[in-house]
């Protein structure tokens, strides 16, 4: 059986694979040739999708895009586990080929995989918010991971991202323990970042604000030569990846308390997910579900543990002023105010039932 040729859902024109002019469409393609050689790989992977889509199902072959690469735990642990998984309950029908940004710039992966020149992502919310809103405030969302499920925000949000070509595999939110700043300074005497240039994504900025620092975005690969020049003073990130990163090498302390959640999804090209049989679709779905488990029990365990090791490394603690209770609360808030700029009605919606399910402010 054919599956249907997959075809783009929608066009947008803050992405570079509509314009050129991504956030990062300019360091991976400084030229005219080099453009010609990104759309040349674009092209390459639509008509290797074409191939699996004809191959026999018995045995398929898809390509998944990570918006990281695999110096970032998430990625061996989540990412490969699920194909690992997948693999495995499927007694080797179906299999997933990593592919990680170095292919395709996170902030350009949603597309490739809407148009089906990739057939699954592995990313994070903020890293499609130019092409919409809907996901980015999933950082905010508490709770348990059973209230999280008996909610109804993944399908909510499944609803959503199907409008777009893709469907939803996986939701995973941790417990706790998001996110911290890396400083090459202890915090302020009053608990602040007053004056710092921080290096961060929109959705820190809200938070990088009340701390009296003024936000600075830059692509994850030239934070460290900008912590080591003093262009920037400190940089966001989630805990759990500053190890690989290595910016412990140039900026020795790790502000505390954490604050926000941390969420990674697993999403489907929606022709492919079409394609696919009852029973392989519930292998799917049984893995993402094993993916979500995985996050929220060992997240915890493994940012402990990353503190701990960047503390052997040289590494100091430094204090902020306020609570985490009040970090959290600038956090979310800020949070579902990108959601809302960017998707107001589908943002409206999704807090409006996180909020009567008592998961965010």
């Amino acid at each position: 059986m054919v599956a249907p040729h997959p075809q783009p859902l929608y066009h947008d024109a803050n992405s570079s694979w509509a314009s050129g002019r991504g956030p990062r469409q300019r360091r991976a393609c400084p030229s005219n040739m080099g453009r010609i050689a990104m759309i040349a790989r674009w092209c390459t992977g639509v008509a290797l999708a074409a191939a699996v889509f004809t191959a026999p199902a018995t045995a398929a072959e898809y390509r998944m895009l990570t918006s990281w690469d695999k110096s970032n735990p998430a990625v061996p642990l989540l990412a490969q586990g699920f194909a690992d998984g997948v693999k495995k309950a499927s007694n080797g029908r179906i299999t997933f080929i990593l592919n990680g940004p170095e292919t395709v710039p996170p902030f350009e992966q949603l597309q490739p995989v809407a148009a089906g020149a990739f057939h699954a992502l592995f990313t994070h919310g903020v890293y499609h918010y130019g092409a919409t809103g809907i996901s980015i405030a999933l950082d905010a969302v508490g709770g348990t991971l059973q209230q999280r499920r008996d909610s109804g925000l993944f399908d909510l949000l499944d609803k959503f991202y199907q409008r777009m070509g893709v469907k939803l595999l996986a939701m995973a939110i941790t417990e706790k323990d998001g996110y911290t700043f890396q400083l090459k300074a202890p915090v302020s005497a009053d608990g602040d970042l007053k004056g710092r240039k921080m290096r961060g994504t929109p959705s820190y900025h809200a938070l990088i604000r009340l701390l009296g620092g003024a936000p600075v975005v830059l692509p994850i690969p030239e934070v460290y030569s900008a912590l080591e020049k003093g262009v920037i003073d400190g940089a966001a990130s989630p805990v759990v990846s500053l190890l690989g990163s290595k910016w412990y090498e140039v900026a020795k302390y790790v502000s505390q308390p954490s604050f926000g959640y941390t969420h990674q999804l697993m999403l489907m090209n929606l022709n492919t997910w079409k394609g696919l049989s009852p029973a392989d679709q519930k292998v799917l779905l049984d893995e993402g579900r094993k993916m979500e488990e995985v996050w929220y029990q060992k997240y915890n365990a493994m940012a402990d543990q990353e503190i701990k090791d960047l503390q052997a490394r040289g590494v100091t603690l430094t204090k902020l002023g306020p609570s985490q209770e009040k970090l959290n609360q600038v956090w979310a808030e800020g949070l579902w105010e990108l959601a809302q700029k960017k998707s107001p009605a589908e943002a409206k919606e999704l807090r409006a039932l996180a909020k009567a399910k008592g998961l965010t402010n």
